[in-house]
């Protein structure tokens, strides 16, 4: 109880600070340590970016970044790519970097493909998955079976799933919810709407009426009582997008070590709020904004 009570006291002081005193310090950084990757998404632009100059963080490089970051005020660290676990340089691996992170801040995660063991010392582990075996491997070059095996062994606290909804999966979501319940460390999914970078990746998002459905039905497992760590608040939000997004609490950190605030697309493709589906910024504002849903989706999956 202690140690939850010392994990919270920073969140408690940023609220203190961003509602009371004025400041503007940010809450999450995206990492992105690398561009390579094992796997060829079609969903993913970041893939084909991989022989671009400075693709790949060096550890210089990075523990700089981490540096500026907790200077800024940085509460949440989430190491991205590419696919991070890939991540080295010299005699370091990722597990090093996410040592050092979490020695600079309260929460430190990962977001992987899952293809690689999930033995990493990271607060939180997020594993992307996009549907039934025949879906996923259509979508994300065949990897479903590597990634099953590695979610059956894993005996991480505080495992997720992550699932992208696109066009081709938006019906499997409940399907992959049950299959889950085989999964010992499995601790609840997050969900995101697929957004159209414009880089080369396919034409998966769903819009209008699709999108609308989409979302109601995931509202609706929630409220059966299914693990979708999502609020209902934000994802309903999102079905018009009118949520009002502070994107100031956010911070992105690419492989060539540039840091920039706002925008998860800002540096990284085209900005289109009309087609956002980034539901951790949503679900972010709102928790600024107080709404007790996006409140306790964040104590929920960083704190509880």
């Amino acid at each position: 109880m202690a140690s939850r009570q010392k994990r919270l006291l920073p969140f408690i002081a940023f609220f203190l600070r961003r509602k009371l005193l004025g400041q503007k310090p940010p809450l999450l950084a995206s990492f992105k340590l690398t561009y390579r990757c094992n796997l060829a998404c079609r969903a993913c632009p970041f893939h084909r970016r991989a022989g671009e100059a400075g693709a790949h963080m060096s550890w210089d490089t990075a523990v700089t970044a981490l540096a500026a970051l907790r200077r800024q005020g940085v509460l949440i660290v989430v190491f991205e790519g590419g696919e991070p676990l890939l991540w080295r340089d010299g005699p370091y691996g990722p597990g090093d970097l996410i040592t050092a992170a979490r020695a600079l801040f309260p929460r430190v995660a990962v977001t992987t493909n899952g293809t690689r063991p999930l033995d990493v010392p990271a607060d939180i582990l997020w594993v992307s998955i996009d549907g039934l075996p025949a879906t996923h491997d259509r979508l994300r070059s065949r990897s479903f079976a590597q990634v099953w095996e590695n979610l059956r062994s894993s005996r991480h606290g505080r495992l997720y799933v992550h699932f992208t909804i696109n066009r081709e999966n938006r019906l499997e979501i409940r399907p992959l919810l049950e299959k889950l319940s085989e999964i010992k460390a499995f601790q609840g999914m997050t969900v995101q709407l697929f957004y159209p970078y414009g880089q080369g990746e396919e034409p998966l998002a769903i819009n209008g009426e699709a999108r609308r459905e989409t979302l109601e039905a995931v509202i609706g497992m929630k409220r059966e009582g299914l693990p979708i760590l999502n609020s209902a608040g934000r994802l309903r939000a999102m079905i018009a997008n009118d949520w009002r997004c502070h994107d100031d609490i956010l911070v992105n950190v690419d492989p060539d070590g540039t840091v920039t605030r706002g925008c998860y697309v800002k540096n990284r493709g085209r900005i289109d709020c009309r087609s956002c589906g980034f539901s951790p910024v949503a679900e972010a504002s709102g928790a600024l904004d107080l709404r007790p849903g996006s409140l306790w989706a964040g104590w929920s999956i960083f704190l509880k």
